[in-house]
């Protein structure tokens, strides 16, 4: 029975979160793909990639959710490339920036879900 309900707990767990993945995966195709492409490889010489992004891999959480709430102009370096271009800001809620974040994590570096919009909520009080 503990077994059962451990399982039961398990898989509710991973529906959830695959869901999560599943949403944040819109967001990029609604949002991020136009620019960094819809692989998250970029545009050689326009757009940073987003995918095993040494960029994003080495970013603490507050600094890209202020990306993305502010957006970034200037010179950046991503795996060893420079890129300088304006990314305008982008008006997502908590829950799709949250969301976006996460499917860049997992999903295009290979990383784990880290952002929860509660925090994502915070960082962007904090300012």
């Amino acid at each position: 029975m503990r077994f059962s309900i451990c399982l039961l707990l398990s898989l509710i767990a991973a529906t959830a979160f695959a869901n999560e993945l599943e949403a944040g995966k819109t967001v990029f195709q609604q949002t991020c793909a136009s620019c960094h492409m819809v692989d998250g490889a970029g545009l050689p010489g326009a757009f940073p990639p987003l995918k095993q992004s040494d960029y994003f891999k080495k970013a603490q959480a507050a600094a890209v959710v202020k990306i993305l709430e502010h957006g970034l102009t200037g010179e950046v370096t991503v795996n060893g490339q420079k890129f300088n271009s304006a990314m305008p800001p982008q008006n997502l809620s908590d829950q799709e920036m949250s969301d976006v974040l996460n499917y860049v994590s997992v999903a295009l570096n290979g990383g784990k879900a880290a952002f929860k919009p509660e925090q994502v909520k915070k960082l962007r009080a904090a300012k």
